[in-house]
């Protein structure tokens, strides 16, 4: 499936402002983690062949930024993630 120059640029910039978000922001990790997954969601639908791809490239870039900029891993992501865990033991 060939996706238009503009959804990729589109795309482009989302990521872009997510990594600004990320980095000179006062947003909140739980605010973040929504434009984190919001952006996911945009890259499963223009391209959901190359979805391992997108986690290592661009998940690894804004794990990094937050560790760099905003500290170890947030709390939130860690109940989100329990909670998740949870409910697959269910």
């Amino acid at each position: 499936m060939e996706i238009s120059e503009e959804a990729y640029r589109n795309f482009q910039r989302r990521v872009d402002r997510l990594c600004v978000l990320i980095v000179a922001s006062d947003c909140s990790d739980r605010e973040i983690e929504i434009e984190r997954l919001h952006l996911r969601v945009q890259a499963a639908t223009l391209f959901p062949e190359k979805l391992p791809l997108y986690a290592m490239v661009y998940e690894s870039r804004f794990r990094r930024l937050s560790e760099q900029f905003r500290g170890p891993v947030r709390h939130c992501e860690v109940r989100m993630r329990s909670r998740a865990s949870g409910r697959a033991r269910s």
